[in-house]
């Protein structure tokens, strides 16, 4: 594992699942959905859909985290960075958001919101990217240190795939294994 890179443990760009800014929250999910119907046994199944831009350049990702987030009003109804810029304080928007949840009555009327919503307002943009020849030991410490599910990797500042922490996990365990047999003495 000493000499392996984030280019190692990368999923390639063409195998993940890729779908355009102009779509719905319905439409990502229902290609998850499809492309982990199709995921090649002893892989992990991807929580993903990565997201392009009119001219096809990855701009970000709908995880599963985001798919959450996207049930939540003030997704749908707020702009955060808008309300921010115009001073209106993180209680006055927490008394609205309370006062609309006591008005939504059903979990499906939250689902059906959500996916009908923007891929735009729900995604994930790729604000963070590592080269493909970051060593794993940073890669473990970029994927502490950002919170994320997922890292960009990049090749000459072109995406070519994603690390998953899944995956980062998966070796990581494996080499713990390695590391430790036979010192069960």
């Amino acid at each position: 594992m000493d000499n392996q890179t984030a280019g190692d443990l990368m999923v390639p760009l063409d195998e993940y699942p890729v779908i355009d800014i102009s779509a719905s929250v319905l439409d990502a999910v229902m290609l998850l959905d499809e492309s982990r119907r199709h995921m090649e046994s002893g892989r992990q199944p991807f929580q993903a859909v990565l997201v392009t831009d009119k001219s096809g350049r990855i701009v970000g990702k709908l995880g599963q985290l985001a798919i959450l987030k996207a049930l939540e009003p003030s997704r749908r109804l707020f702009d955060q960075h808008d309300l921010d810029n115009a001073g209106v304080s993180a209680s006055i928007v927490k008394a609205a958001l309370d006062q609309m949840r006591a008005f939504q009555s059903e979990f499906s009327e939250m689902c059906q919101g959500a996916a009908l919503s923007p891929l735009s307002s729900a995604m994930h943009p790729f604000n963070e990217h590592i080269d493909i020849g970051t060593p794993i030991r940073e890669v473990i410490h970029y994927m502490v240190e950002w919170q994320t599910l997922s890292i960009l990797v990049t090749e000459k500042n072109q995406p070519v795939g994603l690390v998953r922490l899944s995956d980062l996990c998966d070796e990581v365990i494996a080499e713990m294994h390695r590391a430790c047999s036979g010192s069960n003495g």
